[in-house]
């Protein structure tokens, strides 16, 4: 049975990550906290695998975890969180261009639907939730859909930066991650819109697999259920292998100059093209902590 586009976009919003099969290089050990060493590393830095949303009740912050932040210079995200000026910056992207509103875009037989649907969800029909990127919409719906109170973890280390006084540091620009999205077809994005809304269990179900593997810290688990996706395929290089890539230099240098706390999506760690793994090539020891 072919893949439904909601539940692929559904597994990108939650981490923008996917996976293919581990070979040789790839982690074995069941961890999401991994201490970075050696090729000339004065101190040590860390690097923890994040899940980008989850029921609160299922949140987890070990000692270890802690320790880790307390003890390094500076700790960067995918993206820098602390930036003043992202919320200004997300709201601009997040828009159609010239604001042209999506409601055209979508089949007629679907449109009492959809315009319902954001009625009774977010108190605004189509025509003024129209102007928002449809996949923005989609993860809108998504984490309304979910029957628990939510936390993130890449929130919660700001905090924890803020109250030690310590800098945020992103690895890559918001901009760059939206035009990953940016980069799907446009009728895809509006399909993955309607089946998010006609089949909001599809999203539930992804929503716990990823949070029953990660809190395992099982990065195989993980993996597999990225594995069955084989639509993934022609949007891995973009979503994961590409971005990996472009870290590792960013993580060599930043590395050089102190201790740093690296979070980003745990999928990220998996692989023979993860960063576990990329690190390791360039000469780096990465072991894992817990």
């Amino acid at each position: 049975m072919k893949t439904r586009i909601s539940r692929i976009l559904a597994l990108a919003f939650i981490c923008l990550f996917i996976y293919q099969p581990a070979f040789s290089q790839a982690p074995e050990e069941k961890a999401l906290l991994w201490k970075i060493s050696g090729n000339g590393l004065e101190k040590p830095s860390y690097l923890f695998g994040t899940i980008h949303i989850i029921c609160a009740d299922r949140y987890e912050m070990s000692d270890a975890v802690l320790k880790a932040v307390e003890s390094v210079d500076k700790i960067a995200l995918e993206v820098d969180m602390d930036d003043p000026a992202l919320a200004g910056k997300m709201q601009q992207i997040s828009v159609n261009p010239g604001m042209k509103n999506i409601q055209e875009e979508i089949p007629s037989d679907k449109m009492e639907l959809v315009d319902s649907y954001l009625k009774a969800k977010f108190g605004q029909g189509i025509a003024q939730l129209g102007i928002l990127k449809p996949f923005v919409l989609s993860s809108m719906i998504m984490v309304s859909s979910m029957d628990c109170e939510t936390k993130q973890y890449e929130a919660e280390f700001v905090k924890l930066a803020q109250e030690n006084g310590k800098e945020i540091i992103g690895l890559e620009s918001i901009e760059f991650q939206v035009s990953l999205f940016d980069s799907l077809d446009l009728q895809e994005q509006i399909k993955a819109l309607v089946e998010s809304i006609e089949n909001p269990s599809e999203n539930n179900e992804v929503l716990e697999e990823m949070m029953q593997a990660y809190l395992a810290k099982d990065l195989k688990a993980i993996q597999m259920n990225f594995e069955k996706n084989e639509e993934f395929e022609g949007f891995q290089e973009k979503i994961l292998f590409e971005r990996n890539r472009n870290w590792i230099p960013i993580i060599k240098e930043t590395s050089k100059s102190g201790s740093i706390f690296y979070a980003v999506g745990a999928g990220h760690l998996a692989s023979d093209q993860g960063v576990i793994a990329l690190l390791r090539t360039e000469g780096f020891k990465v072991e894992a902590v817990e």
